[in-house]
């Protein structure tokens, strides 16, 4: 946030007299927003939005979308085929996405999960896959799984052999 004008710094500095008066642990940090908002401050704008995250991308929150309705299906296909070829396979259940590297595309997957209660396939896997954190990168493995499913032409009923292809890709 590099400019406010006056009327977004008045809102501002209402909302913080407001979060003052009512969260007495922070007040302190309110007070000095308040402050720096009511001195035009702006070298110290960023303080005021620093928490709030940029705009996720739409097409990164439908990459998560999918690579998610393909593990549901790989769920589907593991309760109905009890295959153990499936099961064992290292990539046969969802192991979130890089805390480090793909930490938006991981906080966009516990949204989902934990807030949204989308996906609950996946609930039993959250002390396995680290509450989602992968520890490594995961884009490319599933971005090559996404694309082996579109060259199946698959939608989402999975055969044992389709998905074998689709998590050796």
């Amino acid at each position: 946030m590099t400019t406010l004008d006056k009327k977004d710094r008045i809102i501002l500095i209402n909302q913080y007299k407001i979060l003052a008066a009512l969260d007495t642990d922070d007040r302190s940090h309110y007070k000095e927003l308040i402050d720096i908002l009511e001195n035009g401050y702006s070298i110290f704008y960023n303080m005021i939005d620093q928490w709030v995250g940029d705009d996720m991308p739409s097409e990164e929150g439908r990459f998560v979308l999918d690579i998610l309705d393909l593990y549901r299906a790989i769920e589907d296909l593991k309760r109905s085929s009890k295959s153990s070829v499936i099961t064992s396979h290292p990539y046969s259940f969802f192991r979130g996405f890089d805390g480090n590297n793909e930490t938006e595309y991981m906080g966009f997957c516990r949204f989902l999960i934990e807030t949204q209660g989308k996906f609950q396939e996946q609930k039993p896997y959250l002390l396995k896959n680290d509450n989602l954190n992968s520890h490594m990168p995961m884009i490319p493995k599933y971005s090559r799984m996404l694309q082996k499913r579109a060259e199946l032409g698959i939608d989402f009923s999975l055969t044992k052999d389709d998905a074998i292809q689709i998590l050796d890709a």
